[in-house]
C-alpha cells in the first residue's frame, strides 16, 4: 500500500490555458496528455513538464497512483493508463491519464523488485535470468504498491525456480497473471567452448547477412544496367 506521503504529486496545465511550444522546444522541456475516468464529464487535454514526469515515471513505474494537479486545482487521484513512444527513438510523446476514486479497484502491471541473494548465483557461478519484470494485479486504487518483492535467496541450484505462486503479497491483492508462469531461475555458467561457439555462429551470421547484401547490391545494379540499354 502507498502512503499519502509517498504519493507522487505531478502538476500540470490545460492546453487552453498555456501557449504550447512547437518542435523541438516541446519535446525536451513537455509532454502531451489528457485525463479521463472518475468524475471527469469531458476528456481534460493537460501539458506538464517532461523532467518531472520522468522523475515521477522512474521512481514509481506506471502502474502507481499519482495525484495529478491541474491549473493550480484540488489535486485528482490517476493513474498512467497508457504511454505512446516514438516508434523510432522511444521518446515519449503521449500520456493517457485515468482518474480513480482511492476505494475503486483496478487492474494495473505493478514492477517487480528482485532482492536478496541467490547461492547458485554466488557459490556456483550461475546466471540469474529474470523472465518477469512486472505483473498484472487488481486491487484498490489506494493500495496500489509501488513494487512487488521477489526474494532470489530460494534459487540455490540451476533447477530451482521462482513462479509467480511463490510471491508473499498482502490479501488486498490479487494476482491475475497465470500462478505458473516462471519469473526467475539461475543459468548454468557457459563453458569457453560454449562461448567459442556462440561466436563463431555469430560470425557465421555476419557474413551470410554480408552476403545477401552484397547480391542484392549486384543484382540492383545489373536491372539497372539492363533497363538503361533498353533506354537506348
Amino acid at each position: 500500500m502507498i502512503s499519502q506521503d509517498s504519493t507522487q504529486i505531478l502538476n500540470s496545465q490545460t492546453r487552453g490555458e498555456k501557449k504550447i511550444k512547437a518542435g523541438k522546444a516541446l519535446r525536451q522541456e513537455e509532454i502531451l496528455g489528457i485525463i479521463y475516468g472518475k468524475n471527469i464529464k469531458t476528456n481534460i487535454p493537460v501539458v506538464f513538464s517532461r523532467p518531472e514526469f520522468l522523475k515521477i515515471l522512474a521512481k514509481t513505474g506506471e502502474g502507481t497512483l499519482i495525484k495529478l494537479i491541474i491549473d493550480k486545482g484540488q489535486p485528482k487521484d490517476v493513474i498512467i493508463q497508457e504511454i505512446q513512444y516514438h516508434t523510432l527513438t522511444d521518446e515519449i510523446l503521449h500520456i493517457d491519464f485515468l482518474a480513480v476514486s482511492l476505494e475503486e479497484e483496478v487492474e494495473v502491471e505493478v514492477p517487480l523488485s528482485f532482492e536478496g541473494e541467490s547461492p547458485a548465483v554466488k557459490d556456483l557461478g550461475g546466471i540469474l535470468v529474470q523472465n518477469i519484470e512486472k505483473i498484472e494485479v487488481r486491487c484498490k486504487a489506494k493500495d496500489i504498491p509501488e513494487s512487488i518483492k521477489v526474494d532470489i535467496s530460494s534459487l540455490a541450484t540451476f533447477d530451482d525456480a521462482i513462479a509467480l505462486k511463490d510471491l508473499i503479497v498482502p490479501s488486498n491483492i490479487e494476482l491475475l497473471d497465470n500462478p505458473d508462469n516462471v519469473i526467475a531461475i539461475v543459468d548454468e555458467p557457459r563453458s569457453e567452448k560454449d562461448m567459442e561457439e556462440l561466436e563463431t555462429e555469430a560470425t557465421a551470421d555476419v557474413t551470410e547477412v554480408e552476403g545477401v547484401k552484397k547480391e542484392e547490391t549486384a543484382e540492383g545494379e545489373e536491372a539497372k544496367t539492363e533497363e538503361k540499354k533498353e533506354e537506348e
